[in-house]
């Protein structure tokens, strides 16, 4: 604010030093004072110069300090959010935010600057027109005043088309990730195809609707500024010597002043657009923000951040376990349990099920990832509760049905190349891949491949259990034997617990405990190799 005020100041002063040379432009002549004038006029531009590129340079840190600030907070809120949460928030608002959003305000920085020192600008100009004319001031000051409550009467209806518009760019994204992620899908049906582009031609609609009507308000709001401003420029010459008696010098300065004003208005009431849309963006930044620290688990994370994981465990209780999924209207509410269950240290468990059962939602329950609703996991006789629930989760590792392969080995650093050589060979993908600095040299790979990759991650992280989420549906019979008879006896034989959802009923008998979910139940159970295990 001082660095704006000095480089307005500075402005307006080049203004009165201009005015004040032309007026007595003759008698400086004669009495030899140009230099002095010439040296004063270099350094009120001077002055300008240094403190406006100080002003910009510092606004710039500043503000991409804040966005990196607000860009980090965000990314570790959405780490410690649960899941249920982000499911509710939805990750094209997370997307459109981080990187639309924050975008707009890193733009915009440059732009605050400008207006905030036209607006230091026009202050000072005004207490210059002011000292010359009070009469002249109070008209100025009058319509100027008109011209910004034009804009202010239209603020509600711009910021609720705003909103549309970024709503409307929250579908795009979504329309254009189901093209993107569903390709395939799209191309084997002409009516899918035709009904997503459809809703893609429709949301784009309303968002060039929206950004149209917008624009259109700024364009009418800048017009009749600017219409306002020439009306002031006027009056200083046809109003201001009716109302006052003031000489025609001074009638020449203040329109000087009020010309001198065009640039800085015109900036000001040209910035508002862009000034709008920055504020609509920080807003939707900062609710995004509080939408998830209101449900975040941040705020307890902090007084056991000190818990890495659970190294390992003996048994796992399950002890009537619940979970309910949100539901709208009259739909009939999903639920899981109440479950009773014991899993014990090394025991290789299958479970079965039909599509829409309640396998993935009881997956997510036992794993921490959905918070129970009623019931709780005693782990070794102590209740998990939601101060290590992060160690809790540290147990686990696991390759879900909608698994994402990280190309970057995130969290495994110990393990030695020999050891990653040994199991990509094993793997049968050392003549596809390779791991070099922690990190695949590629994951262009078909699902089955990249599968076997996210495999061997979880291998290196060597956590006490593993989850498996109909893993070899897209492997090869050969590979999927391998799986079965190979894979999961290493992982026993080391001491790993294993519970795999699974269909391939030729390898039930390889299996400890085999568990049927029905309808959202555990089912009673079943013998497997001629034992009796219950749940």
């Amino acid at each position: 604010m001082a660095l704006g005020c000095i480089s307005g100041l500075a402005n307006a002063l080049v203004l009165a030093l201009i005015n004040n040379v032309s007026e007595n432009i003759s008698d400086i002549h004669k009495e030899n004072h140009i230099l002095y004038y010439l040296v004063l006029f270099i350094l009120t531009i001077s002055i300008y110069g240094l403190t406006q590129q100080r002003l910009m340079t510092k606004a710039a840190k500043m503000v991409e300090k804040a966005i990196d600030r607000l860009r980090v907070q965000i990314f570790e809120s959405v780490r410690h959010t649960e899941l249920s949460t982000l499911e509710k928030i939805g990750k094209e608002r997370i997307f459109n935010t981080l990187s639309k959003e924050l975008q707009t305000i890193s733009q915009s920085a440059q732009l605050f600057v400008i207006i905030g020192q036209s607006i230091s600008l026009v202050f000072f100009t005004s207490l210059y027109i002011a000292w010359h004319s009070f009469v002249a001031f109070l008209v100025i000051s009058i319509l100027i005043l008109m011209g910004a409550s034009i804009h202010r009467l239209r603020a509600n209806e711009i910021q609720r088309n705003m909103q549309l518009s970024f709503e409307s760019e929250n579908k795009l994204i979504q329309r254009l990730s189901d093209l993107l992620d569903g390709f395939k899908e799209v191309k084997l049906s002409v009516p899918r195809a035709d009904d997503l582009e459809h809703e893609f031609v429709m949301d784009s609609t309303r968002a060039k609707r929206a950004k149209t009507t917008t624009q259109t308000l700024f364009a009418t709001d800048f017009v009749l500024s600017q219409i306002t401003f020439f009306a002031a420029t006027g009056a200083m010459v046809f109003i201001v010597p009716s109302l006052s008696h003031v000489y025609t010098d001074v009638v020449i300065k203040v329109t000087t002043a009020s010309l001198f004003l065009i640039g800085p208005i015109t900036s000001i009431v040209g910035g508002i657009p862009i000034y709008t849309t920055a504020t609509e963006a920080a807003q939707n930044v900062l609710a995004l923000e509080d939408d998830l620290k209101r449900e975040s688990t941040q705020s307890h994370n902090q007084d056991h951040e000190h818990v890495s994981h659970v190294h390992g465990f003996e048994e796992l209780r399950f002890e009537g376990a619940y979970y309910q999924h949100a539901h709208k209207g009259g739909d009939r509410p999903f639920f899981v349990g109440p479950v009773d269950l014991n899993i014990k240290r090394g025991q290789v468990t299958f479970i079965t099920g039909g599509n829409g059962s309640g396998k993935t939602t009881f997956i997510r329950m036992l794993t921490g990832l959905y918070e129970l609703q009623a019931g709780q996991i005693v782990l070794d006789g102590q209740p998990v509760t939601e101060s290590i629930r992060d160690a809790y989760r540290s147990l686990f590792t696991a390759v879900f049905a909608d698994f994402h392969l990280f190309k970057q080995l995130y969290g495994i650093h110990h393990n030695s190349q020999e050891e990653i050589d040994d199991w990509l060979a094993f793997l049968e993908m050392n003549t596809k891949v390779s791991v070099k600095d922690g990190e695949f040299s590629s994951i262009d790979l078909s699902t089955g491949q990249r599968k076997r990759l996210a495999l061997l991650s979880t291998i290196l992280e060597n956590r006490p259990i593993y989850i498996f989420d109909e893993w070899a549906a897209d492997q090869d019979p050969i590979f999927r034997r391998k799986f079965y008879e190979q894979v999961l006896p290493k992982l026993k034989e080391r001491g790993n617990t294993v519970i795999a959802i699974t269909h391939d009923d030729a390898y039930f008998h390889l299996a400890d405990v085999h568990l049927k979910m029905v309808e959202g139940q555990l089912m009673e159970h079943h013998e497997v190799e001629g034992k009796g295990v219950t749940p």
